[in-house]
């Protein structure tokens, strides 16, 4: 993800900030020291997956991505931003998914899935990581909530009551998830939305295909001393492209 690109801040981050709850791999995690030398594991795969190779339709979206654990002694930071970058002249339009309109702290107390209606759960997916040695995974909700995506875990059929968040910038999809204060080493996560089934699709592809046959899709990879801002980059940033066929 470039460097500037922006986090929520002023009242925007104050609504979000209750819905980010403690506990377990989506935890908020502290702000870190200065004198903490922080890494993170490779990214091994990535990938953007459209519902359809055809230009300028409404489409759904899979989002795929598996990592390696850092090395032993390696401290993970607080979260990870991961920032996928849509092929050009993907349009992205979140609000016209349907909305949760309930408050940050009935989404904090409840979770999502007692917050929200069941039509604005709008996909699923899957979180894994490897916690004291040993690998953990998570089931994901992803509801539609006032513009944003919630991404509330779940696991074994059961809320936590505990999420993160994904923001939509331009073809830009911006997704903080903590690490527990970096006990948790992430290292794999997907998503799915399908199409909408209403006038204004929340996603279409570009218009064009272009003569390669295929749209590029970038994924950019980076730890932050904090899950939310105020926030600044820990590790260097780690980059993945991928190519989605299309028909010309």
């Amino acid at each position: 993800m470039s460097k500037r690109t922006p986090h929520p801040t002023g009242r925007r981050a104050a609504r979000w900030a209750p819905a980010l709850a403690v506990g377990a791999l989506l935890a908020t995690a502290g702000a870190a020291t200065a004198a903490t030398t922080f890494g993170l594991g490779r990214p091994t795969g990535f990938a953007v997956k459209f519902s359809t190779r055809h230009p300028g339709a409404a489409s759904g979206l899979v989002l795929q991505t598996t990592g390696k654990p850092p090395a032993a002694g390696v401290t993970v930071p607080p979260a990870v931003r991961q920032t996928v970058v849509l092929p050009a002249g993907t349009t992205l339009h979140l609000q016209d998914l349907p909305q949760c309109h309930a408050s940050d702290g009935a989404i904090a107390t409840q979770g999502a899935e007692g917050a929200c209606p069941a039509s604005t759960r709008v996909g699923t997916g899957g979180a894994d990581g490897i916690l004291n040695g040993k690998p953990v995974h998570f089931d994901i909700g992803i509801y539609a909530v006032r513009g944003h995506l919630v991404f509330a875990a779940e696991q074994n059929g059961k809320p936590l009551k505990q999420a993160f968040l994904g923001v939509a910038t331009g073809a830009r999809l911006v997704l903080t998830v903590p690490t527990l204060n970096g006990m948790i080493a992430p290292t794999g996560f997907d998503a799915r939305i399908p199409a909408g089934r209403g006038a204004k699709p929340w996603l279409r592809t570009p218009a064009r295909c272009p003569h390669s046959s295929h749209w590029t899709a970038i994924g950019h990879f980076q730890g932050l001393s904090a899950a939310t801002p105020p926030s600044h980059a820990v590790t260097p940033e780690q980059t993945l492209t991928y190519r989605a066929p299309c028909h010309v």
